[in-house]
């Protein structure tokens, strides 16, 4: 079972947010990628299919909308089904603006930028074109068309200006090279004056249960204090470097204070802090998302990463991905296994 909890900071000034959605990975932090502007504040909203409906001029149609296709699901992808995801992996994306206007921008190629209000939209939308054939197969010369071409997608650039106070619903479908990227949603609230109080922004905690799987390192049992999020297996950075440490793909763990960074550097050993690879209690634990930066050998990489009793967490599968380390699975013994003679296998 999965709890949800909420902790509250405070955003004060209005500033540019931007959103990530569809797939991600060590190297990309989300295939779609949206800025807005004048933003005061953000949280993560549970939101009920009953809570939706002040979007909607008829919440039956728009929920049954169909957005996208799981071509691994071989099924088609409802707005129902992208608010039941987001809402099973902390809520809804939710942006607030003292005032109008708010610029919604399109910083990478998309299929779908939609969006939604109830009643006549006070929105000015500026679509910018690609030709798909021209990104496909001659991307480095491809044009931007205010017209779109036979076979067309939106361009980076394509933009709505939200000029009224009021609840907005945007749905985005990233360029559609990816099958299994799955669609983005947030919600943006305009209001009338300026708020004294700025909305609390909410960071996601969840209760996460430990992992019980066996783990070997090169083929020897090396126990973690591990824990499964969202059904995958997260392991505590720094026993992660441990174990791996003075093999050929050992990397240093350092903590930048000041930036607020974590920096991984390959093909160097790791130096120890202390306490790693204790032993877990076998307890379940309370999660926060990271929200330190995160460094490989100086350049900025994206990996999702959660805060449990002051050490951070990352999926085992995206550290064995960023430094090419062989992962298996046996499921018939309930095994992990991390092996640093072999490449990381997709």
């Amino acid at each position: 079972m999965v709890v949800l909890f909420v902790l509250a900071t405070t955003s004060f000034a209005a500033t540019t947010e931007t959103f990530y959605g569809g797939y991600s990975n060590v190297a990309t932090k989300g295939s779609i990628v949206v800025e807005l502007t004048n933003i005061s504040s953000k949280k993560n909203v549970i939101l009920s299919e009953t809570e939706a409906e002040v979007y909607f001029d008829d919440p039956t149609e728009t929920l049954n909308m169909v957005v996208a296709y799981d071509y691994d699901e071989d099924e088609e992808i409802t707005v129902r089904d992208i608010l039941e995801y987001y809402n099973n992996n902390g809520g809804v994306p939710t942006y607030y603006a003292d005032t109008a206007p708010v610029v919604v921008t399109a910083k990478t190629a998309l299929s779908t930028f939609y969006f939604c209000y109830k009643g006549d939209i006070p929105a000015t939308y500026e679509p910018k074109f690609y030709s798909f054939e021209e990104y496909v197969y001659d991307f480095e010369n491809k044009q931007t068309y205010t017209e779109p071409p036979e076979d067309w997608l939106l361009a980076d650039g394509t933009s709505a200006t939200l000029s009224e106070p009021g609840k907005y619903f945007f749905i985005f479908v990233d360029d559609g090279l990816v099958s299994s990227s799955f669609p983005g949603i947030f919600c943006l609230h305009i209001g009338d004056t300026p708020s004294e109080t700025p909305v609390p922004v909410e960071l996601t905690k969840i209760t996460v249960n430990p992992t019980t799987s066996k783990v070997l390192v090169n083929g020897k049992i090396v126990e973690f204090e591990a824990y499964n999020i969202n059904g995958y297996n997260y392991f505590k950075l720094r026993d992660l470097a441990q174990a791996v440490n003075n093999t050929e793909k050992n990397f240093e763990v350092t903590w930048d204070a000041a930036n607020n960074a974590i920096n991984l550097i390959s093909n160097k050993p790791y130096t120890p802090s202390g306490g790693e690879l204790a032993k877990g209690d076998g307890k379940a634990k309370v999660a926060i998302p990271t929200t330190s930066k995160i460094y490989k050998d100086g350049r900025e990489i994206f990996l999702t990463a959660y805060n449990i009793n002051g050490n951070n967490y990352f999926k085992l599968r995206d550290v064995a991905k960023t430094f090419d380390i062989g992962v298996t699975w046996d499921g018939a013994t309930n095994t992990i296994g991390i092996d640093t003679s072999i490449s990381y296998v997709e």
